[in-house]
């Protein structure tokens, strides 16, 4: 016979869910697709964590024009490592077309690294995978161009992210792992590059419900 949690003399079972992190590269860059196993190597250690694809396949790899695989998983913590390109609007995010992205984005956070991440044309473009009844999208990424090699704040960031507080909006959870993790022993072989320039973003949604 089942027991009310709430019986007096029973204890009330908490039920602590693991955080589904994505991490992505698209399938023409073995650049990214390095780096993006480097940040991904350190994240299968991690207590009540699920690495997303499988922990046997810890990077997805996007095929051009699929970047719906990434942007819409079903994840807590996208991370994805790519390639963006200047123009009148920033192209070629995961080799795809903004424009033909149309999968729900319901994750709590984004760490977008690329160049232009955070520029008007991507923010618009996440806002519109947003679901408006969700609370907004966490986003970390740059405005402008980023230098290579800029994964290294990832590893430290995605685990000050991962393994810190579960409550508070995810926006106010990415600005205090950000500032964690620039304060480790490891990170202070980079002290020289800008991170001032990697700012969260607060993205709210304006996809319509169902």
């Amino acid at each position: 016979m089942k027991t009310s949690a709430g019986r007096p003399g029973h204890r009330r079972i908490r039920i602590v869910r693991n955080l589904r992190v994505l991490t992505a590269a698209p399938a023409r860059s073995p650049r990214c697709q390095a780096d993006a196993r480097r940040v991904a190597a350190r994240l299968t250690y991690l207590r009540r964590v699920t690495s997303l694809p499988s922990p046997a396949r810890p990077v997805l790899i996007v095929p051009r024009g699929a970047a719906d695989r990434a942007l819409g998983a079903d994840a807590n913590v996208l991370y994805i490592c790519t390639h963006s390109y200047p123009g009148l609007h920033p192209e070629g995010f995961l080799d795809t077309n903004l424009a033909a992205l149309h999968c729900p984005l319901t994750a709590n956070a984004l760490i977008l690294d690329t160049c232009w991440g955070a520029a008007p044309a991507i923010r618009r473009t996440l806002a519109a995978l947003r679901p408006a009844h969700l609370p907004p999208l966490a986003l970390l990424a740059l405005a402008d161009r980023a230098p290579f090699d800029h994964h290294v704040l990832a590893g430290p960031l995605l685990e000050a992210l991962l393994t810190g507080p579960r409550s508070g909006p995810w926006p106010q959870r990415l600005t205090e792992a950000k500032t964690t993790a620039l304060t480790t022993t490891e990170m202070a072989a980079h002290t020289r590059r800008d991170w001032a320039r990697w700012q969260i973003h607060t993205i709210p949604g304006t996809r319509p419900t169902p």
